[in-house]
């Protein structure tokens, strides 16, 4: 660090509640960072203070880290927000950061951050915070001879609002839930925090979300491109002794989501400023007449060029049955052949004919062959994957739980045509609700 640059201290709030084998899981990759210059205010909101105690006392972390660490029991709990308010009144350093007891975070997660904030503030006044990409990783959560023990399992594929490329967090984006971060990306600026209110504690559940909407309103977020944090999530969660409702809320039906989500979007209030009301209004019709209208075009020159492109296909059809009818012995045809009307003796493969007329379920194991020459490609091994066919009906269904990052229903031609032959494929996809290419 330059001698002109002033230090830069970080507050870690890291709440929790009756879970300390994540604690110490999420205090240790604090004490693998290689920025030194933090406080940890760990918040038991609510849990038991002995087992916590306990397991941090029994524990390895280093010395270093238990000199940085104050413990905060509050008894009775107080609820995920106001547990949050409470460790941010406690530190007085520059900038929070929120570590969850389930989450990490890469060694340099707080080196980089402080010099990406460091780099982007000097160029721009307000900016209020930084963050970073993440990754989600899957555990599950198993019976020990020493207690429940945490196994990594795979990554698992983050939703694309977490994923869009610009450089600031879009505050409209984010409201309508375009953009996305979770807490463990984030490094915010104390004061901006104090400045919106911390986390609105009417809030148990989306607080986070509430918070940044009030932040994004007044300051701007810079997001690193780098993955530094790491979302975890439990397989098992239905069953997870490690855990506690309140803290994992997705699992819990006690509470309207949608209520919540809605609460969380900035509030819009125009009361008694009638003037200002109609102008934004206007603003909104004007906004939205001209995205009508650049939908509507658009539409139109995609419908023109599909028009154009069946066109050019059912001209080509034309001159390829053309030439195919010019060949010695060819058989003359009006129309493009169908499947329905080509002599047996001329299907290579039917998979209905496979199956010899009867019905069949099975389990699809991923890259090994089915119904003769259908093949599934699949990010990972997930369960699961069934297989059903019904002849009679001409329909076949594949099961796939969770397709992850990619996924693909493949089909074999090797040996089907002789060099410099040709094939005619006849496949008929439907699905209820649609498909996504």
């Amino acid at each position: 660090m330059a001698e002109t640059e002033q230090p830069i201290s970080v507050g870690i709030v890291m709440r929790t509640r009756d879970r300390p084998v994540f604690v110490l899981r999420a205090l240790a990759s604090v004490a693998a960072q290689t920025y030194s210059d933090y406080k940890v205010m760990l918040v038991n909101d609510g849990g038991e203070p002995l087992p916590l105690d306990g397991a941090i006392a029994a524990s390895k972390l280093p010395p270093a880290l238990r000199a940085k660490l104050t413990v905060h029991h509050i008894t009775p709990g107080v609820g995920r927000s106001a547990a949050f308010n409470s460790g941010v009144a406690q530190l007085d350093t520059d900038l929070i950061a929120c570590l969850d007891d389930d989450d990490t975070w890469a060694p340099d997660f707080l080196s980089a951050l402080v010099a990406f904030y460091r780099e982007t503030q000097a160029k721009v006044p307000h900016l209020g915070g930084v963050a970073a990409r993440a990754t989600a990783r899957r555990e599950e959560i198993i019976e020990g001879p020493a207690g429940p023990q945490i196994r990594d399992l795979d990554e698992e594929g983050l939703p694309a609002a977490f994923l869009r490329p610009e450089f600031f967090i879009n505050p409209l984006a984010y409201a309508c839930y375009r953009q996305d971060l979770y807490p463990v990306q984030w490094l915010i600026r104390r004061d901006a925090i104090l400045a919106v209110g911390g986390f609105p504690e009417t809030f148990d559940v989306m607080e986070d979300r509430a918070f940044m909407n009030r932040l994004l309103a007044r300051y701007r977020i810079a997001v690193l491109d780098r993955k530094l944090a790491f979302h975890h999530r439990r397989v098992n969660r239905a069953t997870d002794t490690e855990r506690d409702a309140l803290l994992n809320t997705v699992d819990n039906p006690s509470y309207d989501w949608r209520l919540h989500a809605d609460l969380a979007r900035p509030e819009v209030d125009l009361a008694g400023q009638a003037e200002l009301a109609a102008t934004v209004r206007s603003v909104m019709a004007d906004l939205l007449a001209e995205v009508n209208y650049e939908t509507s075009a658009i539409w139109q020159k995609v419908d023109g060029e599909m028009r154009e492109l069946g066109r050019r296909l059912d001209s080509d059809k034309a001159q390829i049955l053309a030439e195919l009818a010019a060949r010695p012995g060819a058989v003359p045809t009006e129309a493009a052949p169908r499947m329905d009307s080509i002599a047996r003796a001329d299907v290579v493969y039917d998979l209905w004919q496979h199956h010899a007329g009867q019905p069949d379920a099975h389990h699809i194991v991923p890259g090994r062959r089915f119904s003769g020459r259908l093949e599934l490609s699949i990010a990972g091994a997930p369960a699961g994957l069934l297989l059903h066919v019904a002849p009679d009906q001409r329909r076949l269904e594949v099961q796939i739980p969770q397709t992850r990052d990619w996924c693909a229903l493949e089909i074999a031609l090797d040996g089907l045509a002789a060099l410099g032959e040709g094939l005619c494929a006849h496949v008929q996809l439907w699905s209820l609700n649609g498909y996504l290419f």
